[in-house]
């Protein structure tokens, strides 16, 4: 199978990085990378399925607000270009967020998403800045959620010029542009997420969040869990308590205070109480059962010999029915 292809030109940016770049294929990674990389699951070479994260999310460019706010960091969106796609180009496009994708909207009634996205420009301003600085979408796939029944989930290559990366070009997350496999993110709408506490952040509806691939947060979204998501079947979101839980187990959170217990890439099994996200094969050793509040007991640790600031009972008398979540510790 050949990896994913991200394709388009960058604009504004003063070196040549235009066409096709493509990501490695199986036979290029061999077996026991496969199975490293994809966590025993043929649908998330680039997300880290069957993996945990300690961090949220990336630590750039990670939350930006349609209406032109600023976000913490002081940057904020002036501008939305959109492909040259002829005539349609002279129109002036809204940005927004629907369903967890980008979408694109002219006051003559085009709508541009998924694909159609790639080439456009996101023009943000950062504090002591004079110019804009161009975001550009390089790329878009859809990818399949980690959720049994749930829709593809959309997911883009975004790049913005700096001298200082190898290329002259660098992505949302920090990486460099020909590191193709850390180069992705998934959108959340309508909240964004404190990264020292671990919290979510809900109910700002012209808000959207870059979730970077193998943050908490983008396998929240890739879970189904995120705030646009049709969780029930039936057009509704999981709950807030449900997408915090989600969080605290992804992260090792075990106290609910924001400190994570484990390192990226730990392995990890998980079950959901719907029934929706379940790791494939044995799913090991009982590690904890989940709710908003962190981790309700404790059984083997993620990290084996980690100090655990706060007292937790074993999970003898804990099942699903008291949390949104059980983890498991492969092999332990």
């Amino acid at each position: 199978m050949r990896g994913p292809v991200l394709c388009g030109t960058i604009v504004g940016v003063s070196v040549l990085a235009s066409g096709c770049v493509e990501a490695p294929s199986d036979e290029e990674w061999g077996e026991e990378a496969i199975a490293s990389r994809d966590g025993g699951s043929t649908t998330c070479p680039v997300w880290r399925c069957g993996f945990n994260s300690a961090e949220v999310n990336g630590r750039a460019i990670r939350e930006l607000n349609l209406d032109g706010l600023p976000n913490a960091d002081g940057v904020r969106i002036v501008g939305f270009v959109p492909p040259a796609l002829g005539l349609l180009s002279l129109q002036k496009f809204e940005l927004d967020v629907e369903k967890g994708a980008l979408v694109a909207r002219s006051a003559g009634g085009t709508t541009l998403r998924g694909s159609q996205l790639v080439g456009a420009t996101i023009l943000v301003q950062q504090p002591g800045s004079l110019l804009p600085l161009p975001i550009t979408v390089l790329g878009h796939q859809k990818i399949d959620s980690w959720a049994e029944g749930a829709p593809q989930v959309s997911t883009y290559a975004l790049v913005y010029p700096d001298l200082d990366a190898l290329v002259g070009v660098r992505n949302v997350c920090t990486g460099d542009l020909l590191d193709v496999l850390t180069s992705a993110v998934t959108v959340i709408g309508g909240e964004t997420y404190d990264l020292e506490t671990k919290t979510i952040q809900p109910d700002k509806p012209r808000w959207l969040t870059l979730a970077c691939a193998g943050s908490a947060a983008a396998k929240l979204q890739l879970m189904n869990y995120g705030p646009q998501s049709d969780f029930d079947g039936a057009g509704h979101p999981a709950s807030l308590e449900q997408r915090q839980a989600t969080l605290r187990m992804i992260t090792a959170d075990y106290c609910g205070t924001g400190h994570s217990y484990t390192q990226n890439g730990t392995p990890l099994h998980w079950e959901n109480a719907a029934g929706t996200v379940v790791s494939p094969g044995e799913l090991g050793a009982v590690e904890a059962v989940w709710s908003a509040a962190g981790a309700l007991c404790l059984e083997a640790q993620r990290l084996a010999g980690a100090e655990v600031g706060c007292d937790l009972p074993a999970c003898d008398a804990f099942s699903l029915a008291e949390g949104e979540w059980v983890t498991y510790v492969p092999g332990a």
